[in-house]
């Protein structure tokens, strides 16, 4: 029907279809065969072509040299099948420039079902492609040099390794700045970046096409030189690069004259994988560094592995963490097994502490190895690099939607949170592999938790980015390990986090110092009230912890006192048996006791409610020889005319007393 009726007046086909044209987002329409029918000024303004120019033709006139085939094939599969399309796909303006285009292609149908016409939506994207680049440039790049980082160049050797090497093998060497330190004191930090900078330049020009530069951190640098045949090649290649510090640099005007020593880690004879060949490469950057005075000596390769039976060779590590108590080979071995099928997700409840109910749980690696051995995350982690820890994200958290989805068949619907490190943000795909892997298991968003670990470094553009963008998928977010580091506060303020978890290790000492482990606690518990987010309390391993902190008011809680982790398959059936030791309203141990009176008594306030109706009231009654004066002190606090804070004290005292005997007792065989 080409006219409608308003106020009584028909409206003509054509005013029609130029108010179309000025105002709707549709950028063109074309029949069954993609003839084009209509083209707006939207479309005009974008693609530079007018409607008496490309009506009748096919829009694939748009598509050109640097379009991908891929995107191509989806768009015809989709208009074969009588399907929508949605995607970016790179298109060429009737100038020839090209423009990224956010195109949006919907089918329109018959009465009968017959396509009739197709309706497509396109938009210029080219800042927001831009704007992606450059998050993926960062992520991947040393913000002052502009070189490549650590993670690129553990893509590299992963791609590297790959592909087939033959007999030639390739060095990577590990570089650092010969006196840094000095340039730094007489020219300042800026002083120091634009001798880094120069120093990148040097380098990479004096590199082949192939070989692989990049800067760590500090002064350290890494090359990766490929296609090595033996070792006089190696040494014509070293020897070449010492050119990049023959000359002096110029800082500020004044002439600057720095060496470099180095250390050479060969693949795959000093080993195959990123960290190996950069700890053998360190140890021999160490030995180097030691007689610097030599300059014919300035670099070392990495000591032969030793035969078995025989004593190692001295290592410097490389790594903070515990990465030196795995061998080379058993390092292997775990990283080979866990992504050979050897990885399980044991899951963890977290209990509502007000009403004892599941709240949700945990997922947490395991690597079990062929003899049914479990081997914890503490022993196997060290031993991967940041690419390898990307990879254990995707697979640990597609195990666990799928035991989600899993127990859904058995009557169980809660969610999951699962472990994301800070580093695999820096990975754009992050957000994608998230929705991917919700979208294949069903799952709705909103059941999963990604837990971040308040030690690691976040500080990135392209962290922040990636966190908002699993925002906008409606994931939960919790800050994990609050009270191990010291960038809560700020990283609370930055990141929409939906909960909190106080470590562990906040309650190490409650047995010996309950008073300072339980306001510690307190003022945690109130830093999630004040950020309007959930606060859970791992660690939880006795009932007087587990009513300490359901009495200071954590939402949650989770340890060994509810359950240890178990296999996915085991949860349902727990849950069903499950019947929550702690009763609400009430405290049966010291702690919680102390826990209770304590909160009132540091603000110098009397008990609430009544004498009869108080918790302490209880936990007295059914310790009648101990408790003693501690009853009349009691009731003194109930009296509500005054605070008492003699009696308070009292009190207190004899509570952490009995707290401390409570947690001797268990601790007796």
């Amino acid at each position: 029907m080409n006219t409608f009726l308003r106020l009584g007046q028909p409206v003509e086909a054509s005013l029609l279809a130029r108010a179309f044209a000025a105002t709707s987002r549709v950028s063109l329409i074309t029949d069954a065969q993609e003839n084009i029918l209509h083209v707006s000024d939207a479309f005009t303004a974008i693609t530079g072509y007018r409607a008496e120019e490309i009506l009748g033709t096919n829009c694939r006139l748009l598509q050109g040299p640097g379009t991908d085939p891929t995107a191509r094939v989806a768009i015809r599969s989709a208009l074969r099948g009588g399907d929508s399309f949605e995607g970016d796909i790179l298109n060429y303006r009737k100038d020839g420039s090209p423009f990224w285009n956010g195109l949006s292609i919907t089918a329109l149908r018959d009465e009968g079902g017959a396509v009739t016409h197709f309706v497509s939506v396109q938009r210029d994207i080219n800042t927001r492609m831009a704007l992606q680049e450059q998050l993926r440039f960062q992520a991947t790049h040393d913000p002052v040099t502009g070189l490549p980082n650590r993670r690129a160049l553990e893509e590299h050797l992963a791609a590297a390794q790959a592909a087939p090497r033959g007999d030639r093998s390739a060095a990577l060497g590990v570089i650092d700045i010969d006196d840094f330190r000095l340039v730094n004191n007489r020219f300042g930090s800026l002083g120091g970046d634009d001798l880094l900078r120069q120093f990148g330049r040097r380098l990479g020009a004096l590199l082949g096409e192939d070989d692989f530069l990049a800067r760590l951190n500090g002064d350290e640098f890494v090359v990766v030189v490929d296609e090595i045949d033996d070792e006089d090649q190696l040494n014509r290649v070293l020897a070449g690069l010492h050119r990049a510090v023959e000359t002096p640099f110029v800082i500020e005007g004044a002439p600057v004259s720095v060496g470099f020593s180095m250390g050479v880690a060969l693949c795959p004879r000093d080993g195959t994988d990123c960290a190996t060949l950069l700890r053998e490469a360190d140890a021999a950057l160490y030995e180097a560094k030691a007689g610097k005075g030599d300059r014919e000596k300035w670099w070392r390769s990495a000591r032969p592995r030793q035969a078995p039976g025989t004593a190692p060779a001295q290592s410097v590590d490389r790594e903070t963490r515990a990465q030196g108590t795995l061998t080379d080979d058993l390092a292997r071995a775990y990283r080979e097994r866990l992504f050979g099928g050897g990885l399980r997700m044991y899951m963890q409840p977290i209990l509502d502490l007000r009403s004892g109910a599941l709240s949700h749980v945990e997922a947490l690696a395991r690597l079990v190895l062929d003899d049914g051995t479990v081997v914890p995350p503490d022993v196997f982690l060290p031993g991967l690099s940041d690419v390898d820890e990307d990879e254990l994200f995707r697979l640990a958290l597609g195990e666990a939607l799928g035991s989600l989805a899993g127990w859904e068949g058995q009557g169980l619907v809660t969610r999951v949170s699962v472990n994301l490190a800070p580093s695999t943000l820096l990975n754009l795909d992050c957000p994608d592999w998230v929705g991917t892997l919700l979208a294949l298991h069903g799952i709705a968003p909103e059941r999963l938790e990604l837990e971040l670990l308040e030690t690691q470094t976040m500080d990135s553009a392209v962290q922040a980015n990636a966190v908002d963008r699993l925002k906008a998928l409606g994931v939960r977010l919790a800050l994990d390990d609050l009270g191990s580091g010291y960038g809560s506060l700020k990283r609370l303020s930055d990141l929409p986090f939906d909960s909190i978890k106080l470590d562990r290790d906040l309650l190490l000492e409650i047995d010996a110092k309950p008073i300072e482990s339980l306001s510690l606690i307190a003022t945690l518990t109130q830093l999630g009230r004040d950020f309007g987010v959930r606060v859970v309390v791992e660690g939880l391993e006795s009932a007087g912890v587990a009513e300490a902190a359901a009495v200071l008011g954590a939402s949650a809680g989770q340890g060994y006192y509810f359950s240890a982790p178990m296999p996915a398959e085991a949860v349902p059936d727990w849950v069903t048996g499950f019947r929550s030791p702690l009763v609400p309203d009430a405290v049966r141990t010291g702690l919680g006791a102390l826990a209770y009176h304590w909160q009132f008594l540091r603000w110098g306030s009397p008990h609430p409610h009544t004498l009869a109706d108080c918790p302490v009231t209880g936990y007295l009654a059914a310790h009648p020889a101990a408790a003693g004066d501690q009853i009349h002190r009691h009731a003194q606090l109930h009296e509500g005319v005054t605070a008492h804070p003699a009696a308070g004290r009292f009190l207190q005292d004899w509570l952490a007393e009995q707290a401390q005997a409570e947690a001797a007792g268990r601790s007796r065989p």
